[in-house]
């Protein structure tokens, strides 16, 4: 048996691989990370309450550090510019919704049940003022940044036609829907139009009433499962 190579020290036990100076080099970065992690926090809840109390989804830096208690050395730290910041919440918002649509797809039994589950889910940041207040400042600044992180954004979108295209896909292989449905291509065009009607609900100053908007909801999702042929 191969003896191990590890140092011992006087008493014989095993010396740990790690300095005394290393360690204190891990804890300092450690630390900072925590600092920072709690930094980065801070400006993108900084954002959030800014935006939702002013209604402007473009706020000046000053205003979002004013609201994070933070200085302008901090902001660059971790942000090349404000827009930087944006994608990030964007990002965040989209994680966040990203779960909440697999936690109702996941419910569902079959797979036209799960592309309804999506439809209804992404319908549903429109439908109550609070979740639609919620869901603005995720959702307006995204054409912006679309076109200086055009990568980022595609990316970011990935999280919601991923799903949506395997349930296609498992409705396809069960028959459940038009036979020349493509998974990959038709997934797009469902995206396109939930998320543009998403959009145009949210851009409006005062939104309708809870039950107009459901019934417009209503609407859309009766109009896609007729468009991939799975309506009974």
């Amino acid at each position: 048996m191969a003896r191990s190579s590890k140092p011992k020290n006087d008493n014989g036990n095993t010396m740990s691989a790690t300095s005394i100076a290393q360690r204190s080099v891990e804890r300092t970065l450690a630390s900072r990370h925590a600092a920072y992690t709690d930094e980065v926090n801070r400006l993108m809840a900084a954002s959030l309450a800014v935006m939702q109390r002013t209604g402007d989804f473009d706020p000046k830096v000053g205003e979002i550090l004013a609201e994070a208690g933070l200085s302008n050395q901090a902001f660059y730290r971790h942000f090349q510019s404000k827009e930087e910041l944006l994608l990030a919440l964007l990002d965040s918002g989209i994680r966040q919704l990203e779960f909440y649509l697999a936690k109702r797809m996941a419910a569902q039994p079959d797979p036209v049940g799960k592309v309804r589950a999506w439809i209804r889910g992404f319908a549903a940041q429109a439908i109550r003022p609070t979740a639609a207040a919620a869901t603005r400042p995720f959702l307006i600044p995204s054409a912006r940044l679309q076109e200086r992180f055009p990568a980022e954004i595609r990316a970011a979108e990935q999280h919601f036609l991923g799903p949506l295209t395997a349930v296609l896909g498992e409705a396809c292989t069960a028959e459940l829907v038009r036979p020349d449905l493509d998974p990959i291509a038709d997934s797009v065009f469902v995206y396109d139009l939930v998320k543009g009607w998403l959009q145009r609900q949210l851009q409006e100053t005062d939104l309708p009433p809870e039950a107009e908007i459901a019934l417009s909801a209503g609407r859309l999702e009766h109009f896609i499962i007729r468009a991939i042929g799975a309506d009974s």
